[in-house]
This record gives C-alpha cells, structure tokens and sequence, in this order.
C-alpha cells in the first residue's frame, strides 16, 4: 500500500500551498494534511474488511444452499463483528484538534497515528485471507472445513481487535497530553 502522507502533499492546490507560507498557519497546515492523509488509509482498511464481509456473507451464502447449518449461526456472528471493525475503523479518532486547542497534538504524534494505521494492514489481510479461504471452502460443501474456517477467521479478526484497541489507548494517551 502507497503511503498517502506524500500523496496528500503533492495533491495540495495553491491556497493550500499559500496556507504553507503564512506563519503561525504551516503547522495548522501540515497536520491537517496528516489527517486528510490517515482519513484516506483508513477508508482503504475499511474498504478491505468491507471485502472480507462480502467474502463471509457469500460463505454463508454457501452454506445455507448447501443445507450446512451447523456453523451459520457462528458466520452470522462472524459477519457482524467483521462489519463492526470494518465502521471502527472507518470512524476512528483522528487527532483533530484544531486551530486553538485546549491540548495540542504534534505532528510527531500524527505521524505515529499513521503508522499506527498503516500497521493495521498486516491484520486486515489476515481476515481478508482467512474469508477467502472460508468462501473456497463453503462452495466445496467441506462442513469440516468451513467450521474450522470460521473458526481461522474469528482468530484473524480477534487478533486484528487487540491491535485496533490498542491503537485506540494511544491515541486517547495522546490526547490526555497537554
């Protein structure tokens, strides 16, 4: 995955641009554009756990047409706690603070908020995998195979849970910093 922090910057317009300049407003400027730029990553990660839904609802899918009931009430659960991560993320604090904050977050700290993020990834394709090998195994009819597969898909999910909560503690260690 591209790192957006350098396409935000090579995508600012000229007022943006004249924003940079004016003192007292590059600061406000830049870390507005770390924002924009963990914004976007985010939707991306949010965007692939999405695919991983869909991934989980056709397996279901599957499932039910193949009369496998056995393991539909643990995909359905499945399902909705992988369209629960996939809004955390889309709707994660940002750092925002503001022109004149009662706090201020520096642009070490949203830079460290995007890596954060951007670490996120390995865990996402994790459970992007983990649906695509559960969707291969519901179309084969393998009962066995698709208990096991959901059961593969709620450890990648948990994993990727531990990681976002963690993320979730810094960043409200960051903002309790004046």
């Amino acid at each position: 995955m591209t790192d957006l922090r350098q396409k935000v910057e090579d995508d600012r317009g000229l007022l943006k641009k004249i924003q940079l300049v004016i003192p007292g407003f590059k600061g406000y400027r830049e870390k507005e554009d770390l924002r924009i730029a963990d914004r976007l990553l985010r939707e991306q990660l949010a965007d692939k756990l999405g695919h991983a839904v869909k991934d989980l609802e056709a397996s279901r899918d599957n499932l039910v047409s193949s009369n496998e009931v056995e393991c539909l009430d643990d995909i359905g659960k499945l399902i909705n706690l992988t369209s629960a991560a996939m809004n955390k993320i889309r709707h994660a604090e940002q750092g925002y603070t503001g022109i004149s904050p009662d706090y201020r977050i520096q642009q070490g700290q949203l830079y460290n908020m995007y890596d954060w993020d951007l670490s996120l990834i390995y865990n996402i394709d994790n459970v992007k995998g983990a649906s695509e090998k559960l969707k291969s195994a519901t179309s084969s009819s393998n009962k066995d195979d698709a208990c096991k597969g959901i059961d593969i898909a709620k450890e990648a999910l948990n994993k990727f849970e531990e990681l976002f909560e963690k993320r979730r503690e810094a960043i409200a260690g960051l903002l309790a910093v004046e």
